[in-house]
């Protein structure tokens, strides 16, 4: 109860001096309602109020200013973005195997304990390269791949939908996947835009020991450029 009187009476020095109602309550850390209604006895002078008119048309302007310069570098990103994607010309076969070679020597499962090929990823569109890498540059049959997807357990109730967008990216049936493994990881925020999470998913290929070490040679090469 002290501390309510303290902060009420903070709140009518400030009214006094001609704070706004949105300072008052950021200042005290109390609700604009709350401060309106604390602050309701207290009359300002003409001034005052002129002084807040003009402060609230300053921040509205500075606002707009801000729309408008965040507005022109979303602009001139586009447009960077849209000359470097141009940049980028179709890929010979051997720039295809490279770099596909190079994300998997990154993401990809090279382990000695390792018996398969293997990648994984949050991308979708990572992913979606890799399988055509893996089809395209070392012959991969679409038969040949198991799948896996991993994500938090706070989202077991989309395992449907998780397993449908994952088949969709990379076009391969839900009977090539197997059982989800959930993360019983504790989050601690809870996130706006939880339909958005797809988790990671992990691409393995079935009787793949051979091309693996291929693989491995592949990036041993690689490297030694």
């Amino acid at each position: 109860m002290i501390r309510k009187i303290e902060e009420y009476n903070k709140a009518l020095d400030l009214r006094r001096k001609g704070k706004s109602i949105r300072a008052i309550a950021k200042l005290l850390s109390i609700s604009p309602a709350t401060a309106s209604s604390w602050c309701k006895p207290i009359k300002l002078s003409p001034k005052q109020i002129e002084n807040l008119l003009k402060s609230r048309a300053r921040i509205s302007h500075l606002r707009r200013l801000a729309k408008i310069k965040h507005q022109k570098s979303l602009i001139k990103v586009a447009e960077i973005m849209k000359k470097s994607k141009a940049e980028i010309s179709n890929l010979t076969d051997k720039e295809f195997f490279l770099v596909g070679l190079s994300l998997y020597w990154a993401e990809g499962f090279k382990s000695l304990k390792e018996k398969r090929l293997g990648f994984c990823n949050t991308d979708p569109k990572m992913i979606k390269f890799m399988i055509k890498w893996f089809k395209k540059a070392i012959r991969i049959k679409s038969e040949d791949f198991i799948l896996r997807t991993e994500f938090n357990e706070s989202h077991r109730d989309r395992t449907g939908e998780i397993k449908n967008f994952w088949s969709r990216i990379t076009n391969i049936p839900l009977n090539q996947f197997e059982k989800p493994f959930y993360h019983r990881s504790t989050w601690l925020r809870n996130y706006s835009n939880r339909d958005k999470y797809y988790g990671v998913l992990r691409i393995r290929v079935r009787k793949s020991s051979e091309l693996l070490n291929k693989t491995r040679g592949w990036i041993s090469g690689l490297a030694s450029k």
